[in-house]
C-alpha cells in the first residue's frame, strides 16, 4: 500500500489535475521501445491506425509532438524523450502496486472452533493446500457462536450454532450427532446407560449435553451436571483419551479416536438438537475464486464425514 500512496502523492488528486489517457500513455511506451507503430500494434494486437490515433491524442493532450518519423523508424522528440522515464517510472510503480494487491488476494484467513480445527479441519488441510497451491491458508481458532466480521481480517469461519446470524451467508457443512465416549477401559465398567452414575463425567460449555442424553434414556439427572468442565471439547476428549472420564461428544469430532480405539461410544443412543457447523462469510465475497473454491471443498468434504 506505500507504493500506492507514493503514486498518489505524486500525482495529487485525480480530480483536481488532469491526467492523461492512460490508454495512450501505454501505447506511447510500447511504440517508443519498438521504434515503429506497426511493430507496437503487434505488440498491441490492435491496428496501426489505432496505434496511431492514440498517439496523436496524447500529443493533442500534451500540446507537442513525441515522435518524428524518419527511414529507420520512429525517432522521440525531445518532449518525448523527457516524458519515457517518467512513464517508466510510473507505469512500474503502478505495477508494483498491483503486484502488491495481487498478493493480499492470495492470503486466506478462516476462523473456527479450536476442536473443530484440530480434529475435523488439520487432517485435511494437506488436501486443501493442495487444491489452493497459490493461497496462504492461515488459519486461527474462536469458540464462538456467533459470526463477527467487522474489523477483522477473516475472510470466512466455521461457527457452532442453528445458522441463522444476520448479514452473511451460512452454509450447513454437518449436523452435530452427540453421544457418550470414553476410553476403553472405562467403557469395560459399562454395561447399561444407568452406569454412567457410577464415573465421573466430562463437561464442555454449556453443560447440558449429559443431562439431555440421561432423559432420552430415562435415567435420573440430578448428577448430570457433576464431574470437571472444560471450556474445549478438544480438552475434554484428551482427559477421556486418558481414562479420567466419560464426555458427550460430537460423534464426527470424535471420528479419528474412535476410529483409532483409543476412544469408544459404549451405548448406540444420540442426541441431535438441530445444532450444526455452519461455513459463514459476508455476502459481498461470495464470488471471490477463493471463497468460492472454500465453499465446495468443504460441502463435498463434510458430505463424506456426515453421519
Amino acid at each position: 500500500m506505500t507504493v500506492i500512496r507514493e503514486i498518489h502523492r505524486s500525482i495529487g488528486n485525480p480530480f483536481h489535475r488532469r491526467l492523461p489517457p492512460m490508454h495512450a500513455v501505454t501505447v506511447f511506451a510500447v511504440a517508443a521501445a519498438s521504434k515503429s507503430f506497426s511493430r507496437a500494434a503487434e505488440q498491441l494486437f490492435v491496428t496501426q491506425g489505432a496505434v496511431s490515433r492514440q498517439i496523436q491524442q496524447l500529443e493533442a493532450f500534451l500540446g507537442c509532438p513525441l515522435f518524428v518519423r524518419h527511414k529507420q523508424g520512429l525517432k522521440l522528440t525531445p518532449e518525448g524523450d523527457a516524458l519515457l522515464p517518467v512513464v517508466h517510472a510510473t507505469l512500474g510503480r503502478l505495477a508494483d502496486a498491483c503486484d502488491d494487491l495481487r498478493t493480499v488476494g492470495q492470503v486466506m484467513v478462516l476462523r473456527m472452533p479450536p476442536t473443530f480445527a484440530a480434529r475435523w479441519f488439520l487432517p485435511r488441510l494437506p488436501e486443501l493446500r493442495a487444491l489452493m497451491a497459490d493461497v496462504d491458508i492461515r488459519i486461527t481458532t474462536h469458540d464462538a457462536w456467533a459470526p463477527a466480521f467487522d474489523r477483522s481480517d477473516v475472510d470466512a469461519a466455521v461457527v457452532r450454532g442453528v445458522g441463522q446470524w444476520p448479514g452473511v451467508e451460512a452454509i450447513l457443512l454437518m449436523r452435530e450427532v452427540q453421544s457418550p465416549v470414553c476410553s476403553p477401559a472405562i467403557a469395560a465398567r459399562l454395561r447399561k446407560p444407568a452406569d454412567i452414575a457410577e464415573l465421573p463425567l466430562l463437561h464442555t460449555d454449556p453443560i447440558d449435553g449429559w443431562e439431555r442424553w440421561m432423559r432420552t434414556q430415562g435415567l435420573p439427572v440430578r448428577h448430570a451436571r457433576r464431574g470437571q468442565t472444560f471450556d474445549t471439547l478438544e480438552l475434554a476428549l484428551a482427559a477421556a483419551t486418558r481414562g479420567q472420564g466419560v464426555v458427550m461428544s460430537d460423534l464426527i469430532l470424535a471420528e479419528e479416536s474412535l476410529r483409532d480405539g483409543v476412544l469408544v461410544q459404549p451405548f448406540a443412543a444420540t442426541i441431535e438438537e438441530g445444532i450444526g457447523y455452519y461455513l459463514v462469510y459476508p455476502p459481498e465475497r461470495a464470488t471471490q475464486p477463493k471463497i468460492r473454491l472454500l465453499r465446495e471443498w468443504m460441502l463435498e468434504t463434510a458430505q463424506g464425514t456426515r453421519t
